[in-house]
């Protein structure tokens, strides 16, 4: 799962390359330079084609280290976990693939139905897709759901109905998603809508730590804290991986894995 991911990310690298290419091609068939300066000034797109360039060959790099790497599935039930380490697939449809710090692969999150009519829009740009309201499922590496959240809104606030496996609804999280850009804040609440946890974190780096009332902490998330004796199988220089307390109920963490499921697809847009 980790090389095709890499895979998958030099084959965007090259699909974008060539659209850039046919991009410098059509402007020099359409306003081919004339003077010296002109043709100077057409040095400004070997950057992103330098750029593009460098990605297929890191992620190509990457690829060939980790592609005879035998990654397992994860053993473990993800409500039965302490940790997940967060990985962004690089696809059309944004979806986040989730692993153990071995590299184990637990499952992924995505949405429960594309739309035909947003493909257009998600090819474009696919981060349109916290646009629209969508439902959402949490998937193991043999195909059983979890559990689901259903999002609604958007520009001034985003609402999150969390639905268990046995298609009862267990909680909501409700989110102020214009102040999202600066200070993420939102309430967390059970089935009989009483707040249980109030959601803090930073809009740039988006890390966290939260604690309930009583004192107790539930999950935290520091951006760049990964442990290095696992960067072996993960070759990025930049991984996510929250943690998550023991003590939680099996109905507790289904609302927080919810709210760290949205929270991280909302940073594919950034």
């Amino acid at each position: 799962m980790i090389a095709e991911m890499y895979k998958r990310r030099e084959k965007l690298g090259w699909v974008f390359l060539g659209f850039v290419i046919l991009i410098i091609v059509g402007w020099v068939l359409l306003q081919t330079p004339e003077t010296t300066g002109e043709w100077l000034e057409m040095l400004f797109f070997l950057f992103p084609i330098g750029l593009v360039f460098t990605i297929i060959l890191i992620s190509r790099s990457q690829y060939n280290k980790v592609k005879d790497f035998q990654i397992p599935n994860s053993q473990q039930q993800i409500l039965n976990l302490n940790h997940v380490v967060i990985k962004k697939d690089v696809a059309l449809i944004p979806r986040l693939l989730l692993f153990e710090k071995d590299g184990r692969f637990i499952g992924m999150v995505k949405p429960l139905k594309i739309p035909w009519w947003m493909y257009p829009i998600l090819i474009l740009r696919n981060s349109f897709i916290e646009f629209f309201p969508l439902s959402y499922l949490f998937v193991t590496h043999d195909g059983k759901t979890q559990f689901t959240f259903q999002k609604t809104g958007w520009l001034k606030k985003v609402k999150l109905t969390i639905i268990n496996q046995e298609n009862e609804k267990i909680g909501t999280y409700i989110q102020e998603e214009l102040k999202a850009l600066f200070h993420i804040k939102g309430q967390l609440f059970n089935e009989k809508e009483e707040p249980i946890l109030s959601i803090k974190a930073s809009g740039f780096s988006g890390d966290f730590s939260w604690v309930d009332e009583k004192g107790n902490q539930w999950a935290y998330f520091y951006n760049g804290k990964f442990p290095h004796e696992y960067t072996d199988i993960f070759r990025d220089t930049h991984n996510d991986i929250v943690e998550l307390s023991d003590n939680l109920s099996k109905q507790d963490k289904i609302r927080m894995l919810t709210v760290i499921g949205y929270l991280f697809m909302a940073r594919i847009k950034q």
